[in-house]
């Protein structure tokens, strides 16, 4: 039985997704606080809050195209990778190999640190939520407005949330899901609106021939309705929309691309292995339990400098996505 060609839109909106995290990670971390108030860190700035919405979107869109194609072959495959997402994420956030300090007087600061909500927590959650759905809506069409629905209220469901986290005494990292208690900027509300959208959009940005046109016609139409929606906290509504809007533009011109010409196949490949590419670079720039990062270095940078820092991280960061890539074809 031939296997479905893999659609690669998706993954080279992912792959330059990683580069403009890098980026983002390695001028937060490096720049000196001088240069951050020219008029190119702000455009930079509004580029990079464009990279977790369209990490969350092509997850949610993945998500429903695979769920189409493999709806009666059940969601095994699809928990474990969940599962080790959420594994990942958390293991990246242990801030030390030294476990006893927990118990001591920096543990309730080292447990906010461990579960703070992050981009992978979000990810993983938001996934868990869709495939929750799945033994409920029991048809594909069903399933798929059952996210869109539920992602629509996340994306607008801010400001009730908020209200009504502040009132429960649940343990912090179980509200950190819900709404941030002080660590972690991506609560499922509104984050997971742009899974539950994704969800949706895949299959019927996908379905046929010329899918530039909808991702556009759908882009354009977020960003309009954003203009049109009133927000009272940074993270409501035209906020989600807005970026959705954005980033639903940015796929449509990675629907023209194809095949990686020389040169750009490890973009393509850090779309494909987003995860690995996001867990090297992340240890490169910031460290893990057990090493040190660049942001160690105790001093920043002009901009020269942290420019050749970041090719240095890509360069790394790539070598390590090929190798990984090499064996998975082996």
């Amino acid at each position: 039985m031939s296997k479905t060609p893999r659609i690669l839109a998706p993954d080279w909106l992912r792959g330059v997704a990683v580069l403009v995290m890098v980026e983002c990670h390695v001028f937060n971390a490096l720049l000196a606080p001088a240069y951050r108030d020219a008029w190119w860190f702000a455009g930079l700035n509004w580029l990079n809050g464009l990279v977790a919405p369209a990490f969350l979107l092509v997850s949610g869109m993945v998500m429903g195209l695979n769920l189409e194609r493999r709806w009666d072959q059940g969601t095994g495959k699809l928990w474990r990778r969940v599962g080790q997402i959420f594994l990942v994420a958390y293991l990246l956030h242990l801030p030390t190999p030294l476990l006893w300090q927990f118990f001591g007087e920096r543990g309730p600061h080292l447990v906010s640190l461990w579960t703070k909500m992050d981009i992978l927590q979000c990810v993983a959650g938001s996934l868990a939520l869709v495939l929750l759905l799945v033994p409920v809506a029991r048809q594909p069409l069903i399933h798929r407005w059952a996210c869109l629905v539920l992602g629509i209220a996340a994306a607008v469901g801010a400001t009730p949330v908020d209200s009504w986290a502040r009132q429960l005494a649940w343990p912090k990292f179980l509200l950190n899901y819900l709404w941030p208690t002080g660590v972690g900027l991506f609560p499922l509300v509104p984050w997971a609106g742009f899974i539950g959208i994704g969800v949706w959009l895949g299959p019927v940005i996908f379905r046929d021939e010329h899918p530039w046109r909808r991702s556009l016609l759908a882009g354009v139409m977020f960003v309009v309705a954003a203009r049109f929606m009133n927000g009272s906290l940074a993270y409501d509504a035209p906020f989600v929309f807005s970026r959705l809007g954005w980033v639903l533009v940015a796929l449509a011109g990675c629907c023209w691309l194809g095949q990686p010409v020389r040169g750009t196949k490890w973009i393509l490949e850090f779309g494909q292995l987003s995860l690995w590419s996001y867990t090297v670079h992340l240890v490169i720039v910031y460290g893990s339990c057990v090493s040190l990062g660049l942001d160690s270095l105790g001093q920043r940078f002009n901009p020269v400098m942290t420019t050749l820092a970041l090719a240095a991280v890509l360069y790394v960061t790539a070598r390590v996505v090929r190798w990984r890539a090499r064996r998975d074809v082996r």
